[in-house]
């Protein structure tokens, strides 16, 4: 009698034992289903977006239909920061174009400070195709340093000549305003290659002369325009 008690306590012991097993398994994977379905979605999600968002370095290559394009005219470079939908950054331009010849020399140097915004007004299904408006305004220095060597004969004969150099300069502050259309394509997450095209205007907010010591404003004001277009790769570092 007590060896069937026993035998039976055992028995519903290990049935109590293996259904508690099995609804452990049965919850286990019912808490397993609905991760494993939103990483899924979650990863289609983010790959939806098409790039990256984050520190943004653009290089451009620009050219202008005018005289500021010997220069290299626009900026040279593009930093800042990539949003969903948007770029902010700043643009940065150092030109300089020096000439040497029988004694006289000449240097134009132009600086340019841009903030620029690069907005989305279009994109493909999967994110990698964007076309954007672009809108710039900025500040740009151009100056030009220059040194003339002459030579003086007093009795025409050309003996007794003196030679001398006189150095002067030239600077001059402007404002250059931008206003294009591009597009870009992101090969990855991380990289785009993308042009642009439309008009620049510059401003002539001031300028100055500088010869033999003496300094002066010159009271003049002007404004040129340029149609440009440009080749642009973008970098982002992000996620």
């Amino acid at each position: 009698m007590t060896l069937r008690f026993n035998l039976g306590v055992l028995v519903m012991l290990g049935s109590l034992t293996l259904a508690s097993l099995s609804q452990a398994q049965e919850g286990g994977l019912a808490m397993k289903a609905p991760a494993g379905g939103s990483v899924p979605a979650a990863r289609e999600e983010h790959e939806a977006e098409g790039h990256a968002t984050g520190l943004m370095v653009q290089a451009r290559i620009q050219s202008q239909s005018g005289l500021l394009s010997l220069a290299g005219g626009g900026t040279g470079f593009l930093v800042g920061y990539q949003g969903p939908s948007y770029s902010l950054g700043v643009g940065l331009g150092l030109s300089r174009i020096g000439v040497n010849s029988g004694g006289d020399s000449a240097a134009l140097t132009l600086f340019q400070v841009a903030p620029t915004a690069i907005i989305d007004v279009w994109h493909s299904k999967d994110g990698r195709a964007r076309a954007n408006v672009v809108a710039s305004a900025g500040f740009a220095r151009a100056s030009l340093d220059a040194t003339v060597k002459s030579t003086d004969c007093p009795d025409g004969t050309g003996t007794g000549c003196t030679s001398s150099t006189q150095d002067g300069t030239a600077s001059a502050i402007l404002i250059p305003v931008t206003l294009g259309f591009g597009g870009d394509y992101f090969f990855s997450r991380n990289f785009a290659l993308g042009a642009e095209f439309g008009l620049q205007a510059l401003f002539l907010a001031s300028a100055s002369t500088s010869s033999g010591g003496n300094s002066a404003s010159v009271d003049a004001g002007g404004n040129a325009q340029f149609a440009y277009g440009a080749l642009r790769a973008t970098f982002v570092i992000g996620d």
